[in-house]
Order: C-alpha cells, then structure tokens, then sequence
C-alpha cells in the first residue's frame, strides 16, 4: 500500500506529460488529414524563408489546389471527399523527402515548403507529386462495382533562388499566381515562378 501511495505522483506526472505531448500534435495537425494545420504550417514556412534568406541558400513553396473538389462532394457525399483529402495526405508523406513540410492550407488546398530546394528541383517535385496524386484510385464505400474516384490537382511553385531578398507573404502571392495559371491552363499540371525569371 506504501508502495502503491508514492507511485502515485510519478504515474499522475507521467500521465500529464503524455497528455500535453498529444495536446501539442492536436494543436499543429490538421484533423482530418494529419499534415500541418495551416498556422503552424505558416510558421515554419516564415522562419524557413527568413532563415534562407540570411543564409543566400535556396528554397520553394508550393501550393496545390483538388481540380473539381465540390463536383466530388457533391456526386458521392462529404465522407469520401473525407477520404480523398486523407488519401492525397498519404501521398504527399510518401513522396515528399524528410525534411520538406506539407499542410492543408484550408478546403481541398495544401501547401508544400521545400527547403534547400533550387527552382528547377521544386518544379520536378512538384510534378513528381502531381503524378503521384493523379495515380491515385480511392473506391467509393458501398458502390457497386467498386466504383472509384480519380482526383487530380494543380500546383503553383513558387521558388527563393540563391541570394534573392524575398518575404513568406510575397512567395506564397507568388505560389498562388502560378497556382492560379495552372488552374487557367487546363488543370492537372505545374506552373511555376521563380524569383528571377518570372513565370
């Protein structure tokens, strides 16, 4: 019973330490998809864009947008659009390299940060991970005959080139530019801009 009575603080410690751990990853992930929820993503970008600056190395930030999201909740329903945005998650983490950071930046749009990342790289990741998504097959639950979703996504690319004096704000109206091009040009592709050549 001794025993039992001063283990007790060490247990009630341990069990509040593991609670603000998971309170902390609750209040930087985005709920339904697990990514950075988009103030923490935000966050980081800005210290990772000051942080290339000081240091004249380079960096990108892309900004991927569901082609046709709402014809997709409104033909199979909210859960499997649910299940698209999970699946599109799952993509992004296995394709993305270790370092780089994704969130959900809010609705069907995601940001990308890709540190240490010339121009020409960040458009063949991007790209890697447009085809990754376009590969994509997510069955609708109850369809007969395994009917599945096909999704497809935009990506505007938006890079920091060595040595350029660029804020988060203005490489993120950037991104959303190129973002904006892709969708305007037919969907389902990369559009990029660099800060020393334009689009």
């Amino acid at each position: 019973p001794w025993l039992a009575l001063a283990a007790l603080p060490v247990v009630t410690l341990l069990q509040r330490s593991l609670r603000h751990v998971q309170l902390l990853n609750d209040a930087r992930a985005d709920s339904k998809t697990g990514l950075l929820n988009a103030a923490t993503w935000e966050r980081e970008a800005t210290v990772e864009v000051t942080r290339a600056v000081r240091t004249g190395t380079p960096l990108a930030i892309a900004v991927l947008d569901i082609d046709r999201f709402k014809v997709i909740n409104d033909t199979y329903g909210h859960l499997v659009g649910d299940q698209v945005l999970k699946e599109l998650a799952r993509s992004l983490e296995s394709v993305l390299r270790d370092y780089d950071r994704a969130g959900r930046f809010g609705g069907e749009e995601f940001s990308l940060l890709l540190p240490q990342t010339r121009a020409v790289d960040a458009f063949r990741i991007a790209e890697r991970v447009r085809a990754s998504i376009a590969d994509l097959s997510i069955i609708v639950p109850g369809a007969t005959g395994g009917e599945r979703v096909h999704i497809t996504v935009s990506i505007g690319v938006a890079a920091l080139d060595s040595g350029s004096k660029r804020e988060y704000s203005e490489l993120m109206a950037a991104a959303d530019a190129a973002l904006y091009r892709a969708k305007s040009g037919g969907r389902d592709q990369v559009q990029m801009i660099s800060t020393t050549r334009g689009l």
